[in-house]
Formats: structure tokens, sequence, C-alpha cells
């Protein structure tokens, strides 16, 4: 994976044009600002990014036709959320380890503590079990 996200990145370097233009347009108006309780705030385009004292990092982006982006990671208990209108995700690693993908009536789980892997679709389920047995329900 490596390579080939190295190969787009040097690809992408490579070609001059409205990518290129567009993003230092974009960093040229960025803004930035500390809040008094000592939150560092950027405005890129769309993008809103906060990061708190304790690493905590909220990134917030606005859609064309309503609608916004948020994505938030925290290195300090090892927790991940996206939400949008149309896809949830939370991971989280530690004792509370776990990985939960909802997009409509469909939902995929998974319990690092228990090691059971469940997907759910329209009512239905199916997964494995903790000895990695399949299981349907």
């Amino acid at each position: 994976a490596t390579q080939i996200v190295d190969t787009l990145f040097e690809e992408s370097c490579q070609r001059e044009g409205q990518s290129v233009s567009t993003s230092i347009r974009l960093l040229d108006m960025a803004r930035y600002w500390r809040t008094e309780a000592g939150v560092d705030c950027w405005v890129i385009g769309h993008v809103f990014i906060q990061q708190t004292e304790d690493g905590l990092v909220t990134v917030e982006r606005e859609l064309q036709h309503g609608g916004t982006f948020v994505l938030k990671t925290s290195p300090s208990n090892g927790k991940v959320r996206f939400d949008s209108r149309f896809v949830q995700l939370t991971a989280s690693l530690g004792d509370e380890s776990h990985m939960f993908l909802r997009s409509g009536d469909r939902r995929l789980h998974y319990s690092g503590q228990t090691k059971v892997f469940t997907v759910r679709n329209a009512g239905h389920s199916a997964g494995f079990d903790e000895e990695g047995e399949l299981r349907i329900f």
C-alpha cells in the first residue's frame, strides 16, 4: 500500500494545472486562530478543523447541498468517529475496542473484546461468534 500511495503522490505532484492552483489559493486564504480555551482552529475552504490541547481533532466539511461530514479522532483515548448523512462509523482501541459501521438499515459490528463479527441488513443478521463459527440469525 505504501508504494501505491507514494506513486499517486509523486504523479499528482508532477501534474500542473487546476489542482495545484486550487491548493495554493486555498492555502493562501486559510485562516487560523486560537480560542481562549486553547483550541487551535483552521478554516481551509469549506473545511473547519479544531484541535484541543489534549489532541482531540475535529474536521468538519460542509457539503454543497446541505449536510456535513464530521470526523473526530482522539489520540488520548484511541477513538475515531465519522458522521455523514449516509454513513456513521465509530472505532476504538483499548478496553472497549470495536468497529461499528452503519448505512441506512445496514450495519457491521466487530467487538475486539469478544471477537464477535456481525453484519445486519433489513432485519437479518449473520457473522462469526467468539469461536469463529459462522452464525446466521
